[in-house]
């Protein structure tokens, strides 16, 4: 009844349902029913409830969290492996282009397709590993500050979650806060690494990110969403990491294109794409 609530009232006040799914959302959801459960109930209650709640939702999730974690370090070496052999095939790239296009221009305006994506995706590569380490060097600090166990893997988790739109943030809030109410009989290390790593993973991708990338790669977060949902539904971890880059190819191509250029607009921001074509 809640969850319909919650989720109608939303539709009925001309939002979506894709808003409801961020890290500050749930920050809010979390602290607010926290402080309105510790208003009605003594505080000995409330700490009973939750230790005695942590033996019925954690295992699972932890069993979940576990297996998305080795499913992560195995596409990890399935990346690099794919990276090596395209590196490779680099070589003599160039020379397959001049043989297919020739001299003239269509090979000149097919070079500044592919440069314009080679410049993009490694500014979205860049800004987004500098930031995952800084958010799992913070993270990792106030992890071992709390006295969290494992706190190096999960500062390492925390760095992969962070390229996995919108679920990534809220994965590295949550893992990290579930295992402290399986380690501590107190509430204080959960409260602390909920808050302190929830307020970081929401400045960092709500405010310092944005505030980089600006408007250079220029995808709507409703785009960025639906992606996120049909290439993990068809390539699992691997597409909830690609997602994004496959987008922002996507949207490139089709802006050079009169007949596709509608579609790209679409799947903008804000529908200002570059006035090329092919």
């Amino acid at each position: 009844i809640g969850l319909v609530a919650i989720v109608g009232g939303q539709l009925l006040e001309g939002g979506h349902v894709g808003s409801l799914v961020q890290p500050t959302a749930l920050l809010i959801v979390l602290g607010g029913t926290l402080g309105a459960v510790l208003l009605q109930s003594p505080f000995h209650i409330f700490k009973r409830g939750m230790l005695m709640a942590k033996w019925v939702w954690v295992p699972p999730l932890i069993e979940q969290i576990e297996e998305l974690a080795a499913s992560i370090v195995s596409v990890t070496g399935i990346v690099l492996i794919y990276a090596g052999f395209l590196f490779v095939e680099q070589v003599h790239f160039r020379r397959k282009l001049s043989i297919l296009f020739g001299s003239g221009g269509q090979q000149a305006r097919v070079r500044s397709v592919l440069e314009q994506i080679d410049r993009d995706i490694r500014t979205y590569v860049r800004i987004k590993t500098t930031l995952a380490a800084a958010t799992s060097g913070l993270a990792y600090i106030v992890m071992r500050w709390t006295g969290v166990d494992f706190a190096g893997f999960w500062a390492v988790m925390i760095f992969f979650f962070y390229y996995i739109p919108t679920i990534g943030s809220i994965l590295a809030i949550v893992a990290p806060a579930l295992l402290t109410l399986v380690q501590f009989d107190h509430l204080t290390p959960f409260l602390i690494v909920l808050f302190v790593i929830g307020t970081i993973q929401i400045v960092m991708a709500n405010i310092i990110e944005p505030a980089i990338l600006g408007s250079s790669l220029n995808l709507s977060p409703l785009v960025v969403i639906v992606s996120l949902m049909v290439w993990s539904t068809i390539w699992g971890v691997v597409g909830m990491f690609l997602c994004v880059p496959i987008m922002v190819v996507l949207m490139i191509v089709l802006a050079h294109f009169e007949t596709t250029r509608p579609v790209a607009v679409l799947l903008s921001a804000d529908g200002d794409i570059p006035q090329t074509s092919l």
